[in-house]
């Protein structure tokens, strides 16, 4: 054995210390120049500790192995652990001779920092400064792009996500309340008041408790008991059901208090408009009426229709920023929309004589089971209608269809039948060398150029003047005057009494007519056009023939709109009506004079309608036969009667025509003869027209 083989000895390579890496590598767990035993493992030069006993300053642990007091074992994965992980050099000899001192320690110390990983070493300042200015540099770009990007390209769509956040989805309405109609005489024709909807609950009315809320609600809604029940308990949604709509605003209040009492849990109640015509259907046709649109009244027909950018106005606006709660932000943008306010229509409308005249229509239509009647009364000087009447009508508050809205003194048009034959003769006056005591022979029957007429009562042959003809009526005395003038002629006067083109009311579905020109006429046209057939007109432009020649010649357009009054309270006249001159004086002051021969003819006949006791009357009647649906004959009936009244002084023309009647007779003077002597008469004594007690004209109507 050589020197350091011992218990306690070291060999010579230990002396050189593991920090030079000078000593061999400890073989492998279990390899040579190791050996096992139980609970044991040797290490080289501890086998003489291990037969020597423990030396001082070792001590033993469990499993049998020894190591130097004051010595942490080695920890599991660290150098020289002794579980198979390479170390850099043998491990020293743990005995009583084993040196410490600072040498061994430095040798620890250089094994320990070898087995670490090496870290990277820190960069000098300058190095470090250029990469963080650097990084600065990259930071402030990115925020700079995304800056213009924001601000600069897509700054519109931004502002605009921004405010749909802010806003709410719709602006507040500011309502404005539609204007009135009203009549000359100040009566409101058409108003609009503020209404609620009353609605419920059911979720929030308990079982027990809905009976007794029935019940309050009886009396303001004006409902029976059992029919509120039946709305709450099977409601249109779970939770909202609509109790009434356009509930006045005294119930509405009413119901408040009681909502505010904690008397009505789970009803509620939102304020709406509607519209309201406080005289019913008085002149409804003429206007018409309206409905909700979109939580906005709009005319439908007549005036409300023609005039709804006036009464409706235009609603504002108001636009909030929100914040989370709903609520507005103060001092934020705010987005308003000034409403404009509605305006007001004031007619030329009379309503007493317009109430009466619907009267006398709907006796006269009830009493000859007629089609329908209107009344047109009209101031010849001024154009202006007084009265728009008819009947059937409608309740313009809740129409039953949109057929029986139709306004019938414009949209209806009818042969004028006798009514016409004014045109022919002031034509032959004017144009085709005729006087009012020119003579014809007029028999009961004529055949011209191959055309056979009649006249509408059997007569033996006679001669009449002019005068005679057109105040008998005579329609084979008419196809004879009408010779005197060429079609053109004829077809011109028919135009310049207004028949053919509107007549400057403007009111919706207003039909101009039909009057064809003569390079349309058949061969018995301007025959059948003489007597008032083969030609259609309205009430209204009848009535405008007759106020022409009434005027002395002048024609004024007619009207219904005296004037607007605006938002402000401002009242603005209507322009004024458009004037033509039709007739020369003379020819009007002659059919005026042959006009006025009319109601003594008539009341010879037993119809006396158109003499008024203190009043002269200048008059027309006419009797139109037309085909009847279905059928192969001329079996239907216009009958019309038109008056002017004072005739020395026109201040009203009355305009008369009931369709189809089938009791009572057809001709014009017996029915509707009796609709004009009761509204003239009235009439006259509305309107305070003081009698003339003239006497009329004498002038011939027949020759010997």
């Amino acid at each position: 054995m050589t020197r350091g083989d011992g218990a306690g000895g070291r060999p010579d390579w230990s002396r050189r210390g593991r920090a030079r890496g000078s000593g061999p590598p400890p073989g492998p767990r279990g390899g040579p120049g190791a050996r096992k035993g139980p609970g044991s493992e040797r290490r080289p030069g501890e086998t003489g500790a291990r037969r020597g006993g423990r030396p001082d300053g070792v001590s033993k642990r469990a499993g049998g192995r020894a190591r130097p007091a004051g010595l942490r074992p080695p920890v599991r994965g660290e150098p020289g652990d002794g579980r198979g992980r390479a170390n850099d050099g043998p491990p020293r000899r743990k005995g009583r001779n084993a040196p410490a001192g600072p040498r061994a320690d430095r040798g620890r110390r250089a094994r320990l920092a070898a087995a670490r990983p090496k870290s990277l070493r820190r960069a000098g300042p300058a190095r470090r400064l250029s990469i963080s200015m650097l990084s600065i540099v990259l930071v402030l770009g990115v925020f700079g792009g995304r800056l213009v990007q924001l601000q600069g390209l897509h700054w519109s769509y931004y502002r605009a996500q921004a405010q749909e956040q802010m806003l709410p989805p719709r602006p507040i309405s500011i309502p404005v309340l539609r204007g009135s109609i009203t009549s000359s005489d100040k009566t409101v024709l058409a108003m609009t008041l503020q209404t609620y909807t009353v609605y419920a609950d059911p979720l929030q009315i308990k079982q027990p408790k809905r009976a007794q809320v029935a019940a309050a609600l009886t009396g303001p809604l004006g409902m029976t008991q059992a029919a509120i029940l039946a709305l709450i308990d099977h409601p249109s949604s779970p939770q909202y059901v609509v109790l009434k709509q356009n509930v006045p605003s005294g119930a509405g209040s009413r119901i408040a208090s009681m909502i505010a009492s904690m008397q009505l849990p789970g009803i509620a109640e939102s304020p709406t408009y509607s519209r309201e015509y406080p005289n019913g259907d008085l002149a409804a046709n003429l206007i018409g009426f309206a409905n909700e649109e979109n939580g906005d009244l709009a005319g439908e027909a007549g005036l409300e229709q023609e005039y709804n950018s006036l009464l409706a106005g235009r609603d504002g606006s108001e636009q909030v920023e929100m914040g989370p709660t709903q609520e507005p932000i103060p001092q934020t943008q705010e987005i308003v929309k000034q409403p404009v306010p509605a305006g007001s229509l004031q007619l030329t409308i009379q309503s007493d004589i317009q109430w009466y005249a619907e009267q006398q229509c709907a006796a006269e239509v009830k009493a000859t089971k007629a089609k329908n009647c209107s009344v047109v009364v009209m101031q010849p000087s001024t154009g202006r209608i007084l009265a728009l009447a008819q009947y059937p009508t409608f309740n313009p508050a809740d129409p039953a269809s949109e057929a029986v809205t139709a306004d019938i003194p414009v949209q209806n048009v009818f042969q004028p039948g006798s009514t016409a034959k004014v045109i022919t003769v002031a034509a032959a006056l004017e144009h085709g060398g005729q006087t009012p005591m020119t003579t014809y022979t007029v028999p009961d029957q004529i055949v011209v150029d191959g055309f056979s007429f009649h006249d509408g009562e059997t007569h033996p042959a006679q001669r009449y003047t002019i005068a005679g003809i057109l105040a008998n009526s005579l329609n084979d005395g008419m196809v004879q005057v009408v010779q005197h003038v060429s079609p053109q002629v004829q077809y011109h006067y028919f135009r310049a009494f207004g028949l053919g083109e509107p007549t400057g009311l403007g009111l919706p579905g207003e039909s101009q007519g039909l009057l064809s020109p003569p390079s349309q006429w058949y061969g018995d046209t301007r025959y059948t056009l003489s007597f008032g057939q083969g030609v259609a007109a309205n009430a209204v432009q009848m009535a405008s023939v007759y106020a022409t020649i009434a005027n002395g010649g002048v024609r004024v357009q007619p009207s219904l709109v005296a004037g607007t009054v605006s938002g402000s309270g401002v009242f603005k006249s209507a322009p004024a009506p458009k004037r033509t001159r039709v007739l020369q004086p003379k020819t009007a002051s002659e059919l005026m004079a042959i006009l006025q021969q009319v109601p003594v003819v008539d009341a010879r006949g037993g119809e006396p309608w158109g003499v008024i006791h203190g009043y002269s009357v200048a008059s027309k009647t006419g009797t139109a036969q037309v085909a009847a649906p279905g059928k192969r004959c001329l079996c239907q009936y216009g009958s019309s009667y038109i008056g002017i009244t004072p005739a020395t002084d026109p201040q009203l023309v009355v305009a008369v025509n009931v369709q189809d009647p089938t009791k009572g007779g057809y001709f014009g003077d017996q029915i509707a003869g009796p609709v004009f002597y009761h509204v003239a008469q009235f009439a006259l004594q509305t309107m305070k027209i003081p009698p003339d007690n003239a006497a009329r004209p004498r002038m011939r109507l027949t020759v010997p």
